[in-house]
């Protein structure tokens, strides 16, 4: 998962997955002749007290998708036959992944113990994924546990480790070993993102006995490969209106992403979203979006809160991406959002506007944090416009809302 930086430069993701069932809800709107100049007024404002609202929420990895690790001719090693590949053609003509994948590809369970310490695994792999967030982990396990024994991101073309693999001689008997490929939730292919042949391709994989050569199990992809590919079921959607006096900003209702049969802790590989209805921000000169956000999501993990923004239900505009572990019932006033104006991070003027959050977690999911809770808390999101007269401005602003 993503080794996640506090704020994020802006993005512009053409994020389809969930976004074609997403339906238009209108809301009001003051017009621009109704707003007094030097003097912010709420445009639009939902403190979650009186029901959904046309909020509506999911689950990014409910796709119904089989494993993408697949036998594939498409770039395969050597430039002949097939190799195992975990990418696709759905986002661009050249091969690449989407958001938020978890597969992994399983070497099924074999006895190297006859070679000891000196029982290798060995392959040949290529690589092109985001840098520094996008990752492919080759593992062992270990006493049930699952040990990474290297990991690759960025670009790496076709390379044959050869007899200097990775020693897997101290690792379970028999012997489960897997490629695990992960990405975030941005700034993939389906975003625009454009690796060629991207995500993580592997072939000739071998574990044999380094000092005699016994080759213990061999796969060259090209009877349809003997290695199984899997990932995990979908996570579930987690968001939900609740009654909580604890968490909530103002009132008794928020949104939680969170647990109600254990709430102090969340389920791995979690990818939800909640969005806003659609606001209807025609003739808006500046739109000031905010909202306040109670986290309970221990810093030590990778688990985090994404916001973004969209015009069409097609292109996304993350703001920023970030987490925190305040305590239950603590820290409100710290932790709302650092307000931020549309008009300077987006393409502006526009008509309409939806707000949408989406939570991820790691593997080992969320919690519990410092209060004993998980989770992540929505409420008092609001829209804000400030007219101000032309002379105040400055040109590069007034350019800037006729782009």
């Amino acid at each position: 998962m993503k080794r996640l930086l506090i704020a994020l430069v802006v993005l512009a993701l053409a994020a389809g997955v969930a976004n074609a069932t997403r339906p238009v809800v209108e809301t009001s709107v003051i017009g621009r002749d109704e707003v007094s100049p030097n003097r912010a007024v709420i445009i639009w404002f939902d403190d979650m007290e009186s029901g959904i609202n046309g909020w509506t929420h999911g689950d990014f990895t409910a796709t119904g998708s089989s494993p993408r690790f697949h036998v594939d001719s498409y770039m395969a090693y050597g430039g002949a036959g097939n190799s195992w590949w975990c990418g696709s053609f759905d986002y661009d003509a050249d091969g690449g992944y989407g958001n938020s994948w978890y597969e992994y590809l399983n070497i099924p369970a074999t006895d190297v113990s006859s070679a000891g310490a000196y029982a290798v695994l060995t392959f040949a792999f290529r690589y092109d994924s985001e840098p520094t967030y996008d990752f492919t982990y080759i593992q062992a396990e270990s006493l049930g546990v699952w040990k990474d024994l290297e990991d690759y991101d960025g670009y790496g073309a076709w390379y044959d480790i050869g007899l200097y693999g990775f020693l897997v001689g101290s690792y379970d008997s028999p012997l489960h070993a897997r490629f695990l490929f992960t990405s975030d939730g941005a700034w993939c292919d389906a975003d625009g993102n454009n690796t060629v042949g991207g995500g993580f391709a592997c072939d000739n994989i071998k574990l044999f006995d380094f000092y005699n050569s016994t080759v213990f199990f061999y796969d060259d992809a090209e009877s349809g490969g003997l290695c199984v590919p899997d990932h995990p079921d979908a996570s579930g959607d987690y968001w939900h209106r609740r009654y909580d006096d604890c968490s909530s900003h103002s009132g008794h209702y928020s949104w939680w992403c969170g647990d109600d049969a254990d709430t102090s802790h969340i389920p791995g590989l979690l990818a939800n979203w909640l969005d806003s209805p659609w606001i209807n921000v025609a003739w808006i000169w500046d739109c000031h979006l905010r909202s306040a956000v109670h986290f309970e999501v221990p810093t030590v993990d990778n688990d985090y809160l994404a916001r973004w923004v969209t015009y069409d239900g097609l292109n996304y505009y993350q703001l920023n991406a970030t987490w925190g572990d305040v305590g239950t019932c603590d820290g409100w006033s710290a932790r709302y959002y650092n307000g931020v104006y549309l008009s300077e991070v987006t393409p502006w003027p526009q008509d309409r506007v939806q707000i949408s959050h989406a939570f991820y977690t790691t593997a080992n999911g969320c919690g519990p944090g410092a209060g004993g809770g998980a989770g992540v808390t929505i409420d008092d999101v609001s829209l804000t416009t400030y007219y101000a007269p032309v002379e105040s401005r400055s040109w590069g602003s007034i350019k800037a809302m006729y782009r």
